[in-house]
């Protein structure tokens, strides 16, 4: 199956039409995030990669003006004030305010820092 087929099976809750909008311009930039290829075991990372950048491209503010879940807000005196994580880094600065972006992190860990033979 195509990967556009596969991303609208696995996430039917994105419109179709967004969809078709952006995912051919996605799936150019997913390798840049992401560079194992597109089969298994790496497909559900990748889709959810791609319906975290898809996220990021349609919300308001390219992502919004923070990648960090909103808390409250305030209009006069202007105020924000963000979620807390009980994680930190650039990743999860970037991957952690959608749940896709949680579940690319999650389903990649196996990956990340040292391997030890």
């Amino acid at each position: 199956m195509a990967l556009i087929d596969d991303f609208k099976a696995r996430f039917p809750e994105f419109d179709e039409a967004v969809v078709d909008q952006w995912l051919p311009i996605l799936e150019n930039v997913w390798p840049a995030y992401y560079g194992r290829p597109y089969e298994i075991p790496n497909k559900e990372a990748i889709l959810n990669l791609i319906a975290h950048l898809l996220t990021a491209e349609i919300t308001p503010g390219g992502g919004g003006e923070s990648f960090k879940n909103l808390a409250s807000q305030s209009v006069g005196s202007v105020s924000e004030s963000y979620v807390a994580s009980g994680q930190s880094g650039d990743n999860y600065d970037f991957f952690g305010w959608t749940k896709y972006g949680q579940a690319f992190l999650y389903l990649t860990a196996r990956y990340r820092g040292p391997m030890f033979v």
